[in-house]
């Protein structure tokens, strides 16, 4: 049985921490055209959330990103969508300024076309803190996410970046690391297991990344991470596997476990 989060958190009927795996597709689209394609070819997929990343989209301005999630959520009519315009730093596609990245994020929050954010734990507190207030005034959840696509941090620093998310009142604490060896992976078990217990209200997103990594993305699930992510049309990071493949594999190994 799948470990679960004390009062799992609910959105769009789904339940971040609950019994059921969650799986999402993110798209990567590079203009509106290609928005809605990626958008129908993930509503045909199933997954129980689309994440948009935004840092693919070639068109960054305010009124162009405001376009574009209201065409995602038409095309999308159910799935819970989680936004993403990532931090170059942290495996963003492109250099986004501050300035205008914030706005561009704003916007889309006050769309009322997305249902969850994805933002970096380590921005700048003048960054983060008015997005964060700006997300809970309009009803949208917030994952804050750490990366490394270098190295497995040890375990300690990763726990430590799970209660900073906790303290700064992530609704979802998200770590994704690369593992340089088969003892990464395992040490990234422990440190899922270990944060459910630190943390038993808290829904986590723990995964490795790579193809050594990718046990974590259906194995995750098995000792508290209660998402992960999956290939649609294309990887939006190293190592995930196709949805219908990593469904099929999280389910086989919950029954018998």
């Amino acid at each position: 049985m799948k470990p679960t989060v004390e009062a799992p958190l609910r959105v769009r009927g789904l339940e971040f921490g609950g019994a059921k795996p969650l799986f999402c597709i993110p798209i990567v689209p590079v203009d509106a055209a290609d928005l809605a394609a990626q958008a129908e070819i993930a509503h045909r997929l199933g997954p129980d959330l689309v994440e948009w990343r935004a840092d693919f989209y070639q068109h960054s301005t305010p009124e162009a990103f405001l376009d574009a999630a209201r065409v995602l959520r038409q095309s999308l009519p159910s799935e819970a969508i989680v936004f993403t315009l990532r931090w170059k730093a942290e495996g963003g596609v492109r250099e986004i300024p501050q300035p205008l990245r914030q706005s561009l994020i704003e916007t889309v929050l006050r769309s009322g076309c997305v249902d969850i954010i994805d933002l970096e734990l380590a921005s700048e507190p003048a960054f983060l803190d008015p997005l964060l207030s700006l997300a809970r005034d309009n009803g949208v959840r917030v994952i804050l996410a750490m990366h490394n696509f270098t190295q497995t941090p040890p375990t300690e620093d990763l726990l430590g970046r799970v209660a900073a998310m906790n303290a700064r009142g992530a609704d979802i604490a998200k770590l994704a690391v690369m593992p340089q060896t088969a003892a990464d992976v395992m040490r990234l078990f422990q440190v899922i297991v270990e944060a459910r217990r630190q943390f038993p209200h808290l829904p986590l997103a723990i995964m490795s990344m790579g193809a050594l990594g990718s046990i974590t993305r259906v194995a995750g699930f098995l000792y508290g991470s209660d998402m992960a992510f999956a290939v649609g049309k294309e990887a939006s990071a190293p190592g995930q596997i196709p949805i219908e493949d990593a469904r099929r594999m999280a389910e086989l190994l919950l029954r018998y476990s």
